[in-house]
């Protein structure tokens, strides 16, 4: 067995330092202790293989291997360490590449829609121009209300995205109110 130095990482050597007791690495003097785990004295049993006896089928991909299953989408037989289960389907990598390529296999999600930030960017950037507010407003709302609980991604982003959608979204809608009020009690006091 060999140890390396954990500050010059020099090699030290088994009669450099006993379990337990410190040692200085002959190298840089740094001062180290080794420790092993009790597993380390013991002997390790063979493995089981699974290997394939006559009459039986092979896996494609592990001609040593014994199959167990075949696969759902092309039917080439799979061992225990090719098989990846969707649902209750099996299938092969091969068959996962090329529907990943193709988009055909629904389990395997390879995009997600930001809804917050469409949410916010609805909300926002319409204020620019402020007579498209009138529909983008209630927009912004219904988006960051209907999303609120989806997942949030291989990446999790806090919700502030849909909360200040939502108050821009309500700030635009009493906004449009306001003035569709204003305009009629205008009208109103025009015509008496």
């Amino acid at each position: 067995m060999t140890v390396a130095c954990s500050k010059c990482g020099s090699i030290l050597l088994d009669g450099e330092g006993g379990a337990g007791e410190w040692r200085d690495c002959s190298n840089c003097g740094s001062a180290i202790r080794l420790r092993l785990f009790p597993a380390y004295h013991r002997t390790v049993a063979p493995t089981r293989t699974e290997a394939t006896l006559e009459g039986e089928s092979s896996c494609f991909f592990h001609p040593h291997k014994r199959a167990v299953v075949p696969c759902d989408e092309c039917g080439r037989f799979l061992c225990a360490l090719c098989r990846v289960e969707f649902g209750a389907r099996n299938i092969c990598p091969g068959c996962i590449d090329s529907g990943m390529k193709k988009g055909n296999l629904a389990a395997v999600e390879t995009t997600r829609r930001r809804f917050d930030s469409i949410a916010l960017a609805v909300a926002a950037l319409p204020s620019l121009l402020i007579w498209p507010t009138l529909f983008t407003g209630p927009v912004a709302i219904y988006l960051s209300v209907q999303h609120w609980n989806d997942p949030p991604g291989i990446l999790p982003r806090g919700r502030w995205r849909l909360v200040v959608a939502f108050v821009i979204g309500i700030a635009q809608v009493t906004a449009w109110i306001g003035l569709f009020v204003y305009l009629f009690t205008l009208r109103n006091q025009l015509l008496l």
